[in-house]
């Protein structure tokens, strides 16, 4: 075990211990370290290094510069750090928190990695633990019963939250040997199936990809919504209605036309003809200009993006909600549409998803504990988590203050967390904070625990390392380094037989390899 410093003093009124650096190489901010006596081990965490200014109480001891013993020296370099765990070596009781410090003067060493064992940490290839810039080959992960608390990924930008994601996601669909979750990713930039595709089987899908046009293979879906599948609290995710007017005739014109035809019908019809229509059928005086403002923002919507939409009547929601009830993930591939469809299609699959686990749970109990739980990923969440539309009962936000219960759980990626309700912030349990700007890393410090004293640390990670806190999961925050996506697919998906490439089929081939196989059968078979 390598020295690094010896124990000096306890500030009671901070909960910090101090020890004195005997090597300026030895201690690096921000990392684990361990002391250790005959009777017991104590785990510390040190959140920074300091030069204390001299106590005439502890008088003089080292000079930072030379250590040789100097009592005209002013400053002494210290390690500040908490106390995490102390373990019992005798009848191997384990005790978390404060209750207990180190003796003065007892030897400070370096963490190695089978003491994580003792840490109890849970182990998963989602991350590596981090001390200063060293990496551990201990794996960090997240308990099971604590992955569906909702999750924060936040970083700045070229931080590696998106990189995180997709590792997240790997983890989740491989899982135990069966997914975690099943879910459905919003994909702002169509950058997610190509990371996740491995995982499908010919005829077996477990990443599903829909997107405008059709794809290369047979889990890639063009992706067309019918408006037989609108309702009119979908739009209001996107527009403030007015509910006594614009809101109420809209839902008049739902129950008059029916689903398939209401919107069309909005769209298609003049102003004037709409209201000598309600007029003629007896429904009431309808003002002209209530009309024309639900038209225009109803062509806001539906011209902006024509190819998404049609009229022909599709199971495409029924078929996402199904899948993921079964551990299937469905990639949403947005890139090519505009910010206000987006809006619309996340809001009909988080509430019929919301939906379904909530009435499932309520009347019929043992069928919605088969279910898996489910997933909502987005990008860039404070267009969902804002205050303002947290305020409006955004779904995504009723998700993330009540969805857990029903096993329904928000995935938020943002480089702006400043822009979430704070509100939410709290109830998220599962957090991933890689480097941000330090006002954005104040706000992560105010409400999450543990992150108090690193947020001045925040601001300088380098690109994948940050902090990862699951209060389900262990009581502090660990210190983490991220892989690139490549390297974590390489280390834990098998490859191809025949060409090489990732794949987790039971076949053994990738997809592509799949496809010529069965293309073969089929034409040996003809």
């Amino acid at each position: 075990m390598k020295k690094v410093g010896k124990v000096d003093y306890f500030d009671g009124n901070k909960g910090k211990l101090f020890f004195f650096v005997e090597d300026e190489n030895g201690v690096e901010e921000e990392g684990f370290y361990k002391v250790e006596n005959d009777e017991k081990v104590f785990y510390i965490f040190v959140t920074s290094l300091c030069e204390m200014p001299l106590d005439s109480e502890l008088r003089a001891r080292y000079s930072k510069y030379d250590y040789a013993f100097d009592t005209e020296e002013r400053y002494l370099l210290y390690a500040q750090a908490t106390i995490l765990l102390e373990y019992r070596k005798g009848d191997k009781k384990k005790i978390i928190g404060y209750k207990t410090i180190p003796r003065h003067n007892e030897l400070v060493y370096v963490l190695e990695t089978h003491d994580f064992d003792i840490l109890g940490l849970p182990k998963l290839d989602f991350a590596h633990v981090r001390s200063g810039s060293h990496h551990f080959d201990t794996k960090a992960g997240f308990r099971k019963e604590a992955y569906i608390t909702h999750w924060l990924l936040c970083g700045w930008t070229n931080s590696g939250k998106t990189n995180a994601a997709k590792v997240l996601l790997n983890v989740t669909i491989k899982g135990d040997g069966e997914p975690f979750a099943g879910g459905v990713v919003i994909d702002p930039h169509g950058e997610y199936y190509q990371e996740l595709k491995h995982f499908n089987t010919v005829g077996a899908p477990r990443v599903i990809h829909y997107t405008v046009g059709a794809g290369n293979d047979e889990f890639e879906k063009e992706l067309k919504i019918s408006y037989q599948n609108i309702y009119p609290s979908y739009l209001t995710e996107v527009y403030e209605f007015r509910e006594d007017t614009q809101v109420n005739f809209m839902n008049q014109c739902v129950r008059w036309k029916g689903r398939k035809d209401w919107i069309r019908y909005l769209l298609d019809t003049p102003v004037e003809k709409i209201v000598d229509d309600f007029k003629n059928e007896e429904k009431g005086e309808l003002s002209p200009l209530t009309v024309m403002a639900v038209k225009n923002r109803l062509n806001g919507i539906f011209k902006e993006d024509e190819e998404v939409w049609t009229a022909e009547s599709n199971n495409f929601i029924s078929t996402i909600v199904e899948g993921v009830t079964r551990g299937n993930w469905y990639i949403i591939d947005v890139s090519s549409i505009g910010e206000r469809t987006t809006k619309v299609i996340t809001a009909m699959i988080a509430k019929s998803i919301f939906s379904k686990y909530k009435s499932q749970r309520v009347r019929n109990y043992n069928e919605w504990k088969k279910y898996k739980p489910a997933g909502i990923l987005v990008e860039e969440a404070h267009n969902y988590l804002s205050p303002e539309e947290t305020g409006k009962g955004n779904v995504i936000a009723k998700i993330a203050k009540e969805g857990r219960k029903f096993h329904v759980f928000t995935i938020v990626v943002e480089q702006d967390p400043g822009g979430i309700d704070h509100r939410i912030l709290k109830q998220i349990h599962n957090k991933v904070i890689l480097q941000l700007i330090p006002s954005d890393a104040r706000v992560i410090a105010e409400t999450t625990p543990y992150v108090n004293e690193l947020e001045k640390k925040i601001p300088y990670y380098s690109i994948g390392e940050g902090l990862f806190v699951s209060t389900g999961s262990f009581n502090f925050a660990l210190p983490v380094k991220f892989p690139r996506i490549s390297e974590w697919i390489d280390n834990n998906i098998d490859k191809c037989k025949r060409c090489g490439k990732p794949t987790m089929s039971i076949t053994g081939l990738c997809l592509n390899c799949q496809n010529v196989k069965k293309n073969r059968d089929i034409s040996a078979f003809m």
